[in-house]
């Protein structure tokens, strides 16, 4: 791997190259955080907190625009220019996604969601620390062997809590217009979870490409 960031980060530009990484899934945490104060809240603070979490998404997809360019300009194979592009892209994605769910919230104004909903939530952070984490250490990728292992722990983790949620949700039963939301919330959460597994694959594609 050593080789491969000699290609990707040249001497002179390695420093804010690795940084727009870094910068970005640290992004990933900060939105994770907010994702989940949303959740946790009722309309009136989530109307307050969702322009954050807008503001995050909007960040995001400027970062993955550097990153492009800077990929463009490095010396590395395509293949692990597209793999770490899409790297990027993938946390651009989760942090739309959460986004996405703070608006579903919003337009249907539910008010306290289901526990296991919030503890999904919680994994959705925790995952994204482990990816920040991993984002520091991509001169080294067989040292992340683990970090695939956890969040994929996660994700089965989570997908178990978003279907105890739908099960307690029909098993209550109600009208449509407030199970439908509920639904679309759960399923959100879970594309969520889906994303962070995917930035997961990612790092042991460059991993398996390094050995």
């Amino acid at each position: 791997m050593a080789r491969f960031l000699s290609r990707l980060f040249p001497q002179r530009t390695e420093r804010p190259l690795y940084d727009l990484f870094a910068e970005l899934s640290e992004l990933l945490v900060q939105a994770s955080d907010t994702h989940s104060k949303l959740l946790g809240h009722g309309y009136r603070e989530r109307s307050r907190i969702a322009p954050r979490l807008h503001e995050q998404a909007a960040v995001a997809e400027e970062l993955c625009r550097r990153i492009a360019h800077r990929l463009a300009q490095s010396l590395i194979t395509p293949f692990e220019a597209e793999l770490l592009y899409d790297f990027a892209l993938t946390i651009a994605d989760a942090v739309d996604t959460m986004e996405h769910t703070s608006e579903l919230l919003l337009i249907a104004k539910l008010g306290t969601l289901p526990t296991p909903l919030l503890d999904a939530a919680k994994g959705i952070e925790r995952a994204a620390e482990l990816t920040a984490a991993a984002s520091w250490k991509l001169s080294d990728v067989g040292a992340l062997d683990d970090y695939y292992e956890q969040v994929r722990k996660l994700k089965r983790q989570g997908d178990r809590l978003v279907r105890q949620a739908l099960g307690e949700l029909y098993q209550r039963g109600g009208a449509t217009q407030e199970l439908l939301p509920l639904h679309d919330v759960a399923e959100s959460i879970r594309a969520t979870l889906t994303l962070q597994e995917r930035l997961a694959r990612i790092t042991d594609l460059l991993r398996v490409k390094d050995a």
